[in-house]
Formats: C-alpha cells, structure tokens, sequence
C-alpha cells in the first residue's frame, strides 16, 4: 500500500497562528535552517521514533519536494515501510510525529490527518517554490516569422493592445509514428505565452492559414482565460464572443476549410518535405 500526503496550493492556504505541537509557543512560519550533518542527526532521530512508535522497520528518505510533503509504501516482502518526508517534518514535535505514527499503522484513519494537514500549512515557507526554466524563444522559422505575423494581427484586429509572446512550440519525441491529430496552436496565461505547432513551419501550408492560427491564439490573450463552464462541467475555451470575434479574421473561411480538409492533416502528420522539423529536432 502507498499513500501520499501532498501540499495544498497557495491559493487554498490559511493564516495559522496557534500553539504548536502542545508546547504553548507560538510557531513563526519561519524555515528552520539546519547544517547537513545537524539535519542527518535530525533524520535519524526522527527515524528512530518512527521505529518505536509504529513497531516497524523504517527505511526514512527526507526531501525537498515542493508538492508531496509526506509518503509511504510498505514492503511486505522485507517487513519494512519506506517513508519519504520533507525537511520540515525534521523540526516536527512529538504530536506530530505520534500523528505521521499513527498514519502509517493506520493508513485510512483520518484522526490524525488535520493535524498533519495544520503543520505542512503553517511550515509551508519551507517548501522551495520549483525554480522555472528560462523561456527559450524562437519565433523566426524557414517560411514563416511569428513575430512579424503577430505585429502585423496586433495592429489590425487588436490595436497593439495584445502583449503576448509568441514562439513556435517543442517538437516532441516520437513525431513520426503514427499520429491522428495535431494540436496547431495554445495560450499559457501564466506565462503569457503563446506556442505554434512547428508543423505549420512548412512551405505548403497557407500563409493565411498559418495567419489564422496565430490570431486565434491571440484572441483567447486578448479575451483572458474563461473560468466559465458547459453544462456538463467541462472548461469553456470558446465563448460566444470569441466565437464571433473569430469570424472577423478576413481569411475565416477559408483557413476553416483548410483545416477540415483531410489531406492537409495527412500531409502534415506525415512530416514530409522541408520544414522546421530538421531545425527543432536535430
């Protein structure tokens, strides 16, 4: 059996401000900063009272992860329980180590869950925020600029006003089996991003159409990401208004008709001919 104890977003987080573990001390929120050999003193330690307070053999791998606070796998060919916790379980209390005890000799009881649940929430300054890849864009390809596609939409349909980045997208390992469907173009509102296909990099693909692309991906920029749902649930991505605003491209039509002709979805699937391919994949 495995079970995990993952950290709650930042959206979902609380102010906590209560006494700790019993200790009547008021906790700060602040990261414990331990040396490396003060933290193996910690972990063992910590290990230790794991062993005694679950009768267990413990194997205890302490992380950094940044969303799993807290798992275990019991091994029941060697009789052991493999347990992986965050730094901050390293400071924990003797209250909050009886509960990580508890829960992993009784793995669907939830007495203990909130406790647990209240001391990742309050340490959660300890929780290193992933460090994110720098952005490496490429707009120009072998027939088609994105950048001066996007201008040149910006100023007639938008008004200049759309200040997205445009960059043609990853080719992903794998492109030449067999494939049904291509996703052409998306929008990262976090990262204010917008990705084309490099499989639209190609001489035989309309510029029009191409052009089409673009602009859809700059109106769902311009519109912002809807929050609003179909009956059923499910993300609206295309509004009423997108929709109609979609239509005002000169060229809607026809670029419409291309993509719902099959062989133009054949032609590139299949990869053939000179295209940004041998650029993004070499």
């Amino acid at each position: 059996m495995q079970l995990e104890f993952d950290f709650v977003r930042p959206e979902e987080r609380r102010t906590w401000r209560k006494t700790r573990n019993g200790g009547g001390s008021d906790h700060t929120n602040k990261p414990v900063q331990l040396s490396a050999a003060a933290r193996q003193r910690a972990a063992e330690a910590l290990r230790s009272e794991l062993i005694r307070r679950t009768g267990l053999r413990v194997a205890l791998t302490v992380t950094n992860n940044h969303s799993r606070m807290l798992s275990f796998k019991h091994d029941e060919a060697k009789s052991l329980v493999r347990v992986r916790l965050h730094h901050m379980f390293l400071s924990a209390g003797p209250e909050v180590i009886k509960a990580l005890a508890h829960w992993i000799n009784h793995p669907r009881s939830k007495k203990m869950g909130a406790l647990i649940d209240q001391f990742i929430r309050e340490n959660h300054d300890q929780i290193l925020t992933p460090r994110k890849r720098k952005l490496q864009l490429e707009a120009r390809g072998i027939f088609f600029d994105l950048a001066a596609l996007s201008d040149e939409l910006n100023r007639q349909y938008f008004n200049g006003t759309v200040t997205a980045k445009i960059t043609w997208g990853p080719m992903s390992g794998g492109y030449r089996r067999r494939r049904r469907s291509i996703r052409y173009g998306s929008y990262n509102d976090e990262e204010n991003l917008i990705r084309i296909h490099p499989l639209l990099d190609q001489e035989f693909v309309p510029r029009y159409f191409v052009r089409y692309i673009v602009f859809h991906e700059m109106l769902h920029a311009y519109l912002g990401t809807s929050n609003s749902t179909t009956p059923t649930g499910r993300r609206r991505l295309h509004s009423r208004e997108f929709k109609r605003l979609e239509e005002v491209y000169q060229d809607y039509t026809r670029a419409v008709a291309w993509q719902e002709k099959d062989t133009n979805l054949r032609r590139l699937l299949s990869g053939r001919g000179t295209s940004a391919l041998e650029r993004l994949s070499g």
